[in-house]
């Protein structure tokens, strides 16, 4: 490091669309954590003072955050411009400047050595030093805009460079200012490194999943852990900063899906490029008869469309329709041999997964609504290969321009319940577990996914209601009190009197249990010092069904924080987020404040 004035002036400028409060407060939080400084707040008015200063360009008054705070200004003895470039989450530039004459050019360059030169602008004059870095992870976001809206994968990469240079310079031109306007105020931008491969119900936010990493790990590189791995954001997210990571999901569908990100991110660009093009083209040709239709139908003939508890919602004609598209799509597939196949089922499932929609209604009866999308499964899943396709491109630019080298990370099939890792083998846990039972519409996570998981041939269809017994948050679980904590008790007792809630009882009670076994194995793979990142829900509403009148609130923060402690866990910090929901029709009294609760964990 070199400290070539008296000390460096930074600018940093949040990204757009951080909307609520809440991520203000994980953005400022992390920042200050990666500088080792307090930060001071801009506003709009004070932006465009730095812009007549001659700090900023007239560019960067576009496209900023709505609200008071539109950036920080932080003054640092020291800079580490490889750090801010890998790790921050929510700035979209960062501008710095000290006092440096000329012969400090040599000076200046070895200090942004390992800042890659597609990401960083640096100008002498005037006796002082100025530089523009912008950071991976706001590039990462834009590229999911540049995918939706290229035509195909060179285009998107050229999309990203773009951007990125208009951005790094503080200049825009002509010819790109609209697709730049595009990409640079999109408020929604969390698809990006493959996140958007699969759809996934209640999957952690990328951006607060590097926050959590970025502020709560207590080494330069901690190994992570996932005991809930789900669809892989964790580890994806923890790669891409540079952090080895392990993760576990009991739902082999979700390690599909995470197992699938890590060859992407890992894999041969050219092999995967080319398995997807030769899946589409094998696709092509099943459907204009070129190769027999017949012949796809034959290879799976034992392929059974839909596990029985749905097949009777399903018309005939439905489920024909489904036998072709998916003996068609799983035909293709076939044809490319190895691991590179596993993005592609990905791919299928997300397309099986959209066309048959179905909501269990928490009733705690298995009642569930169904809906089926009027889409064929083979023309969304050539969609996803087009998806796939350009996302691969520009991830490989990204990796190169970057000079990424991702550390290890490993993902399978597994129970949080009894972690295969040895004791005080993880720095950091990053998880989130599933809801209680209690909660409307989430008591059958493995049941939502069975059309897919049955099309791939990961479950039988006979083994969705074993399996479904097995999950941690299943209704069709059950336990009594014994050994739980007063609050959960207290919780348990209340549903068990309640004519409506009483048949999830039995069924919260385990859940409680289990994630109190869940808390035990966490304390035992952390290392002394380590920290455990958890993502709950802050509290759980009961309603009156008919007039959606709250009969009941339960801190559910509360409950989880006793379980933590009884189980040898030390209740650091809790931070309460606001989440932006996007499905308003989700449940009763769907348009109120939605929090969840970050509970910061430590092992002493």
């Amino acid at each position: 490091m070199y400290s070539l004035g008296r000390n460096w002036m930074l600018i940093l400028k949040l990204r757009n669309n951080i909307e609520l409060e809440c991520d203000l407060q994980l953005a400022e939080m992390e920042t200050e954590h990666l500088l080792g400084c307090s930060l001071i707040p801009i506003s709009s008015c004070e932006l465009e003072d730095l812009v007549q200063q001659g700090v900023l360009s007239p560019t960067d008054l576009k496209h900023c955050r709505r609200g008071a705070v539109v950036g920080y200004r932080a003054v640092v003895e020291t800079l580490n411009p490889a750090l801010l470039f890998r790790r921050l989450s929510f700035i979209e530039i960062v501008v710095g400047y000290t006092s440096a004459e000329t012969e400090h050019t040599n000076h200046v360059s070895q200090l942004f050595a390992d800042v890659p030169a597609s990401f960083v602008h640096i100008e002498f004059g005037s006796g002082k030093v100025l530089f523009r870095l912008v950071p991976l992870n706001a590039v990462a976001e834009w590229s999911d805009i540049a995918v939706k809206r290229a035509a195909n994968p060179d285009e998107a990469v050229q999309i990203v460079q773009k951007v990125v240079q208009m951005v790094r310079e503080g200049k825009s031109t002509v010819r790109w200012h609209k697709v730049a306007e595009q990409v640079l105020s999109a408020r929604i931008t969390t698809g990006h490194l493959f996140h958007g491969l699969h759809v996934y119900k209640a999957k952690f936010f990328p951006r607060m999943v590097r926050a959590l990493i970025n502020t709560f790990g207590s080494c330069e590189s901690p190994y992570l852990l996932d005991p809930y791995a789900g669809s892989g954001t964790a580890l994806t997210e923890a790669s891409v900063i540079g952090i080895p990571s392990a993760g576990i999901d009991i739902d082999p569908l979700s390690v599909l899906i995470a197992s699938a990100k890590a060859l992407l991110l890992r894999g041969s660009t050219a092999a995967l490029l080319e398995g997807t093009q030769i899946t589409r083209d094998y696709v092509d040709m099943l459907r204009s008869k070129q190769l027999s239709l017949f012949y796809a139908r034959e290879k799976h003939a034992n392929y059974i469309a839909l596990p029985s508890f749905l097949a009777k919602r399903v018309p005939p004609e439905v489920q024909e329709e489904l036998l072709d598209d998916i003996a068609i799509s799983l035909s293709a597939i076939e044809a490319v041999r190895g691991d590179f196949n596993v993005p592609l089922r990905v791919a299928l499932s997300d397309a099986i997964s959209r066309k048959i929609k179905f909501r269990f209604l928490g009733l705690g009866y298995g009642r569930f609504s169904l809906s089926i999308t009027s889409g064929r499964v083979v023309e969304m899943f050539k969609s996803n290969l087009d998806y796939l396709a350009k996302t691969i491109a520009v991830w490989e630019w990204l990796r190169a321009a970057a000079h990424l080298h991702l550390p290890a990370s490993e993902v399978r099939v597994g129970d949080a319940r009894h972690l295969p890792f040895d004791d005080r083998t993880f720095d950091l846990i990053v998880t989130s577990p599933p809801y209680m039972p209690a909660s409307s519409g989430r008591e059958n996570y493995l049941k939502s996914k069975a059309p897919a998981m049955v099309a791939l041939g990961i479950v039988g269809a006979d083994e969705i209601e074993e399996r479904e017994r097995m999950l941690i948050g299943s209704v069709q679980r059950s336990c009594d009190v014994n050994g739980l904590p007063p609050r959960a008790r207290e919780v348990v007792a209340w549903m068990a009197s309640d004519e409506i809630r009483q048949v999830k009882a039995a069924a919260t009670a385990s859940y409680f249990a289990d994630l109190a076994q869940s808390l035990r194995e966490i304390r035992r793979v952390l290392r002394p010092g380590g920290r455990c990142a958890m993502v709950i829900a802050r509290q759980h509403t009961f309603y009156r069904y008919k007039s959606r009148e709250v009969v009941r609130v339960i801190d559910n923060t509360g409950i989880v924080s006793e379980l933590a402690q009884v189980n040898g866990l030390d209740v650091e910090k809790i931070l309460h987020v606001e989440l932006n929901k996007q499905n308003t029709v989700a449940r009763p009294r769907s348009l109120d404040a939605y929090y969840e609760t970050i509970l910061v964990l430590g092992r002493g």
